[in-house]
């Protein structure tokens, strides 16, 4: 396809948060898929997953939970039961069906020391991880085995991460300085970047869109609406 380019450029919208909410938003990491949402408790060690207003189960991490996301396709015919988790060096897989090893369905280790801080899937099913080291991993869910690495592809500490709806071979990939940076995964080329003011404390993608938002240290939230440039 043609390659992405950023038709709207990012701009401050009048929003401005005090820092009690950015001190919630450490403790709590929530994504919600349709009515059915998880919440992942850091320092306890553990995500509870509700359907609508009921609390379904909690499952239990080894290590502190930063990020995590519901598989769009899991190619198994799981739909939306699948949960990828992001806890210390480890991308986590847990099966909310499964009552067996507390509902962990697959470990999978990085490089000691270096913690993973995002965590995403794209419609293809493929799940991306990056974190201190500064490197993005795609993993086939089919095999849970790599099938592309980005290493340094951030200035800084990766904490930010969302596969493109136009084309899940880009991805959005956001440091903790004041940078988002779209590429292509494949040829791990930079295709553009947007900036805020300054650093992001939080940045999120539209589910069906590539509309790209980012909440900046400022108080300030920026939003990009990206498109496909017509050859």
């Amino acid at each position: 396809m043609s390659a992405l380019s950023l038709l709207l450029s990012s701009h401050p919208a009048p929003f401005n948060m005090n820092g009690s909410l950015y001190l919630c938003l450490n403790f709590l990491c929530l994504y919600h898929l349709w009515f059915q949402a998880a919440v992942a408790r850091s320092f306890c060690k553990s995500i509870d997953v509700y359907d609508q207003d009921i609390h379904v189960r909690t499952l239990h991490t080894l290590w502190y939970p930063s990020s995590l996301n519901f598989l769009e396709n899991s190619g198994n015919g799981s739909g939306d039961s699948i949960l990828a988790v992001a806890e210390g060096c480890q991308l986590t897989l847990w099966d909310l069906r499964m009552k067996e090893n507390g509902g962990c369905l697959q470990r999978i280790s990085g490089s000691l020391g270096d913690i993973f801080y995002a965590v995403c899937s794209s419609s293809t099913g493929n799940v991306a991880v990056g974190g201190a080291d500064r490197t993005v991993t795609i993993y086939d869910p089919r095999r849970w085995a790599p099938i592309s690495r980005w290493v340094h592809c951030s200035k800084y500490e990766i904490t930010g991460l969302a596969f493109s709806s136009l084309d899940p071979d880009y991805i959005y990939i956001q440091g903790v300085d004041y940078e988002v940076l779209c590429g292509q995964r494949k040829e791990c080329k930079k295709v553009f970047s947007f900036r805020g003011d300054s650093n992001w404390l939080g940045f999120s993608k539209c589910c069906n869109r590539d509309v790209v938002g980012g909440w900046c240290d400022s108080g300030s939230i920026f939003m990009a609406d990206v498109g496909v440039k017509e050859e």
